[in-house]
């Protein structure tokens, strides 16, 4: 099968979470830059990315019936209650447990012709950039939620905390989110 790589072509990874720029194409073997490393695959285990798709999609205006609409007229939060934060700040619960929902009707939209892949990548992105968010902020803890599927994200969201040296995982409180939690402390954290 051939594979139409070429130098300076953006790709992401068909089996794992990341992207780069391909620097040397010598038949199946391509070397990818992603961020300052070196990698080497084979073409098949690659995924070229149309950057013109991409950048129209993100210049897409966005319809109506994308967004969510709400009367303006809210009531305001009794005391008792969390108050709402960013998107990427879902609830803060007691004890300051930060509650990330990996659910993609909870994430902001992808194209409509996003594949299986791209969407994991997505909630893979998302759960990362929460992360970083959180130790930015000097949070202790966070709660990754990402339901009870397949169990390919929670398979992934593990590959991804097990790599980083400063986060502890383990399930989270099934009382509180069931079986499709995950609990992330933050070991270390950023000045």
């Amino acid at each position: 099968m051939g594979h139409l790589f070429q130098v300076g072509d953006w790709v992401t990874f068909l089996d794992e979470v990341g992207e780069g720029k391909v620097i040397t194409v010598r038949g199946e073997d391509v070397e990818v830059l992603a961020g300052e490393f070196t990698r080497l695959f084979q073409a098949h285990e690659l995924i070229h990315r149309d950057e013109e798709a991409v950048r129209k999609m993100a210049q897409a205006p966005v319809k109506q019936k994308d967004l969510d609409v709400r009367p303006n007229a809210e009531m305001p939060l009794a005391s008792s209650q969390p108050a709402k934060l960013g998107p990427l700040e879902k609830d803060l619960h007691l004890h300051e447990l930060l509650e990330i929902d990996l659910h993609l009707h909870e994430l902001p939209p992808l194209h409509r012709e996003a594949t299986a892949h791209e969407k994991l990548l997505h909630q893979l992105d998302h759960a990362r950039r929460a992360i970083v968010e959180a130790r930015r902020r000097g949070d202790r803890r966070i709660v990754l939620i990402h339901g009870n599927g397949s169990g390919r994200l929670r398979h992934e969201l593990e590959q991804m905390l097990r790599k980083d040296a400063g986060l502890r995982y383990f399930d989270a409180s099934y009382q509180l989110f069931g079986q499709g939690a995950l609990e992330v402390e933050i070991l270390h954290r950023s000045k």
